[in-house]
């Protein structure tokens, strides 16, 4: 039997254009990205964080500004901090110049609190803001905060819904 020599021929391989490589890289750090921001913050919280703003100088800007006066800020972080692991509600009372001073704060009958949701009597007609807290960084309104806001401004019109969510961050909605 004849030695046989196999000779293995090398086919080199051909080198990805560097645009390829671009786009591939890209596709990489895109999708770390959304998998990264879906358990470090998630969407509903960046929305929030984009839909409410803080305080500055006792100031609220957002499609209504909110001006807190007479120490009606400090008596509501109170009740913020005193309210951690559970929702709380409150009635904002001042005037309204195209800005709504806030100058008092109203507590009002709690029936239910938790760390998602608050049962309470609801505010009187001449309430400026009902006011009540959500956990840490959502903002935004549920839907039955806006079936509550549309209820109460078939009474006063010119009534708002605020959610506090932090100690300096606000969502007003009109």
């Amino acid at each position: 039997m004849e030695d046989e020599v196999i000779e293995f021929i090398e086919i080199p391989e051909e080198e990805k254009p560097l645009w390829k490589k671009i786009l591939i890289a890209l596709l990489g750090l895109f999708l770390l990205f959304l998998i990264l921001g879906y358990f470090l913050l998630p969407l509903d919280t960046f929305a929030s964080l984009i839909d409410s703003e803080t305080i500055k100088d006792g100031l609220v800007e957002q499609d209504v500004s909110v001006r807190f006066e007479n120490g009606s800020y400090e008596v509501l972080l109170e009740k913020y901090n005193s309210y951690l692991s559970e929702e709380f509600k409150v009635c904002l009372f001042g005037k309204y110049d195209g800005i709504y001073h806030v100058t008092s704060v109203y507590d009002v009958a709690m029936y239910e609190q938790a760390f998602d949701h608050v049962v309470s009597e609801p505010c009187p007609e001449e309430a400026l803001i009902a006011l009540h807290s959500h956990p840490y960084r959502q903002c935004l309104a549920s839907a039955q905060d806006l079936k509550t806001l549309e209820k109460a401004q078939e009474v006063n019109p010119g009534t708002l819904i605020g959610i506090m969510c932090e100690p300096e961050r606000f969502s007003f909605y009109s």
